[in-house]
């Protein structure tokens, strides 16, 4: 404080102007760190939480195959539980890509990064993976009602992607 009380040696009653100005600095600096440390736990928690409950694939589904998530799809499609047949259908769809080898599944990624992996990896499937997602986000995460021929656009998607790859 001496060495701020040397810098207006002529200014009368500097040293408690000093002290005010130096208090209001500390006091500012003390209350932007506060808030910038409850900003970032605020930040850390509400992705934390919203990552959470994105995540179209639990860690025990993970151990499951793409021919399960089928057969899985087939089942729901057949009681009529069509948002159900749609999320096993995407899964399977995911699933299947990384078995050829176009994707690695990982709990954190999210569709699009899928996308740009895969547009890396095989670009002419790009299209069908970005409908089959949006389809996919908008009934499972946006609770859109979906009907039969939603479904069936989505499996002939699938299907071309599929025959994409079986055809080389």
């Amino acid at each position: 404080m001496d060495w701020v009380i040397d810098l207006f040696p002529s200014f009368p009653g500097a040293e408690g102007v000093v002290s005010v100005g130096l208090f209001l600095v500390l006091g500012a600096v003390l209350a932007a760190l506060c808030w910038a440390i409850y900003w970032f736990s605020r930040q850390i928690v509400f992705h934390g939480n919203i990552r959470r409950y994105q995540t179209p694939v639990g860690l025990s589904e993970m151990a499951l195959t793409y021919e399960q998530y089928a057969a899985m799809a087939k089942a729901a499609h057949a009681e009529g539980k069509i948002r159900e047949s749609i999320r096993c259908s995407y899964l399977s769809l995911l699933f299947y890509m990384e078995r050829a080898g176009w994707i690695r599944i990982e709990k954190w990624k999210t569709d699009w990064d899928y996308r740009d992996e895969l547009e890396r990896s095989r670009a002419s499937a790009v299209p069908y993976f970005q409908r089959s997602a949006l389809l996919f986000e908008r009934v499972w995460y946006g609770h859109e009602p979906v009907d039969e021929d939603s479904f069936l656009g989505f499996q002939r998607d699938i299907d071309a992607l599929i025959a994409e790859r079986e055809a080389r």
